[in-house]
């Protein structure tokens, strides 16, 4: 007796299963399965209800599809890398120009090995994301690294007639952090609100220290996300941008996550958006 069948006397009630069967030595089909017990009413077996329907073409179909998912996923993978080191490398070459007409500057060739530095920890990120590595984390105060992410962003800001305000905390205590990590959620988060505002307008970034957390605030004025779109930020390939991929905020939550955080996003149509990001400050200092 099949297993199925046994099944469906034992349970007493229908079952419903996917069967190989091969109708050649070279050609099998694959049938979606019921099969119903039937009983008499002093409960002895009757017999047993098969009813089958061939679906080798639609499992065939839905294979294709799951083969093309994956070519799309790493399309958009790849797009997402794109994305995310474009902009330290236009960094990179502004500053090799500059050097090249002459304007040298001992601090270009720092600012040139810190974006060189942000584009392998972009890719380590990524392989995060197939693979959890071990991640090194050390006492820092976020303000200077604050005041650094801001200085590489400020050339875009202007060229897009944009204004950071930046209110920080100078007295917050530090937190056990990954730098580079942290430095890019931040760098992530300001360019979406720069690109949220394309006629211009003011970010605000504030830090301060609640009790034994830390609070960074990030506020634009920008065209703001609807309240249905709110909850699905952060999933992957989600985006409200045209072009976007959707991965940068998700690996931003990630990072936020694995540092013992939380980050929220509240927003209103033609209003702006806020980003607050809270972290625990070090044991030490709590």
């Amino acid at each position: 007796m099949p297993e199925s069948d046994k099944r469906a006397w034992e349970e007493g009630k229908p079952v419903r299963l996917e069967e190989i069967i091969f109708v050649s030595r070279e050609e099998s089909r694959i049938f979606d399965v019921r099969k119903v017990p039937l009983f008499d009413p002093d409960g002895r077996r009757i017999g047993l209800l098969v009813i089958s329907h061939d679906i080798t073409e639609l499992k065939k179909t839905e294979e294709l599809l799951r083969k093309s998912e994956k070519l799309s996923v790493v399309g958009q993978l790849a797009a997402g890398v794109a994305h995310e080191i474009r902009n330290p490398l236009t960094s990179i070459r502004g500053f090799i120009q500059f050097i090249q007409e002459g304007n040298y500057k001992r601090e270009y060739f720092q600012t040139i090995l810190s974006e060189l530095d942000r584009i392998q920890s972009v890719v380590n990120e990524f392989l995060v994301l197939a693979k959890p590595q071990v991640i090194n984390f050390t006492p820092r105060n976020l303000s200077p690294l604050l005041h650094q992410v801001v200085e590489l962003l400020q050339t875009e800001a202007i060229l897009n007639n944009v204004q950071i305000t930046v209110e920080l905390d100078e007295t917050a205590t530090m937190v056990n952090c990954e730098e580079n990590q942290l430095k890019q959620v931040f760098i992530n988060i300001l360019k979406n609100a720069i690109e949220a505002m394309p006629n211009g307008g003011r970010i605000t970034i504030q830090l301060q220290q609640l009790g034994d957390t830390l609070s960074v605030r990030i506020q634009d004025q920008g065209e703001g996300i609807g309240e249905e779109r709110i909850q699905k930020l952060g999933e992957p390939f989600y985006t409200t941008k045209e072009k976007g991929t959707g991965l940068g905020l998700m690996i931003s939550y990630k990072i936020i996550q694995a540092h013992q955080g939380n980050m929220k996003i509240s927003s209103q149509r033609n209003k702006g958006t806020t980003v607050e990001i809270t972290l625990p400050v070090c044991a030490s200092f709590a």
